[in-house]
């Protein structure tokens, strides 16, 4: 009986390994040095980035159609008619009149920032050592970058070749700033580069614009879904808090307005009709005074 040989055969894909592995394997540290510096660049890059948030809400519209009875009698004169649409509404929110004033009432034209070492870091509300408030700011024209430093101890700020008192005024541009501290902020923090950009508030509401994102929630819906980027959640909360607080006061004036000019229209109509009542029963007077015509009343029994 003859005794076979079995013969292990190595497989050409092992074979293929094995000559990567041998050929690479001696640039090993160059690949590992590789590897590391992509590894920092990529967390440095990332580091350095500004993070982007997003608030968002709801607006419900009401349906024109189940008004009060007072809409449905003046729909029904058919004054001043005007109907929701929610198209209409997406255009009203983001229309520069309502976001100029949201601006103005959030003092949202003068921006606190901190350059650090990685990235800026916008201050808002408690975490900005300082509030810029315009005296005048539909006179506000031009903007730019100011550094500042604040001496606590001193209670004095350095910014534009300047030592201003804390709270005391600020002429930049020619647009005047009162500066007031911030009293709850940590005066401890050291090693802070501030610095502030001042723009007018037609340029800011236009920024502000840029990122909001209104859509309805559906093709039949009067849900309108309003999105706000932005790189700070507090401060895109109170846009819209403040948006809507406009929006609203916007709506209620020109109710009234609306309203006005109703009882405008309809008074002078009210007058108009009777100065012709009193055309007419004159003209009758003069008609029977002409003819001698004579009313004889019913006798009494």
């Amino acid at each position: 009986m003859k005794q076979e040989e079995a013969n292990i055969h190595e497989s050409p894909s092992d074979g293929i390994i094995t000559q990567i592995i041998h050929r690479y394997l001696p640039f090993w540290p160059v690949l590992a040095i590789v590897v590391s510096l992509s590894l920092i660049t990529s967390f440095l890059y990332l580091r350095s980035q500004t993070k982007i948030y997003v608030a968002s809400a709801k607006l419900l519209l009401k349906d024109p159609q189940k008004g009060t009875g007072d809409t449905k009698v003046l729909d029904a004169l058919n004054i001043f008619s005007e109907k929701k649409t929610v198209e209409n509404e997406i255009i009203v929110i983001r229309s520069s009149s309502l976001m100029e004033e949201v601006v103005k009432q959030l003092d949202l034209y003068a921006t606190v920032y901190n350059q650090g070492k990685f990235q800026v870091e916008e201050l808002y509300a408690d975490n900005s050592p300082l509030y810029f408030l315009a005296d005048d700011k539909n006179a506000i024209t031009a903007g730019g970058k100011y550094k500042f430093k604040i001496r606590w101890k001193e209670n004095l700020v350095e910014i534009n070749n300047q030592l201003i008192p804390f709270n005391g005024k600020l002429t930049i541009a020619g647009s005047t700033y009162t500066m007031l501290v911030n009293n709850n902020y940590n005066r401890n923090v050291i090693n802070k580069n501030y610095f502030v950009i001042f723009n007018s508030v037609q340029s800011t509401s236009r920024s502000i614009i840029g990122s909001i994102k209104a859509a309805p929630l559906s093709y039949a819906s009067t849900v309108i879904d309003i999105k706000l980027e932005t790189p700070i959640p507090e401060k895109g909360v109170a846009i819209l808090n403040k948006l809507f607080e406009v929006y609203n006061n916007a709506g209620v004036a020109d109710k009234n307005q609306m309203a006005i000019k109703t009882l405008g229209f309809i008074e002078d109509r009210i007058d108009k009709l009777t100065g012709q009542l009193d055309s007419v029963e004159k003209n009758i007077k003069d008609f029977k005074s002409t003819n001698e015509i004579i009313e004889i009343g019913r006798a009494h029994v």
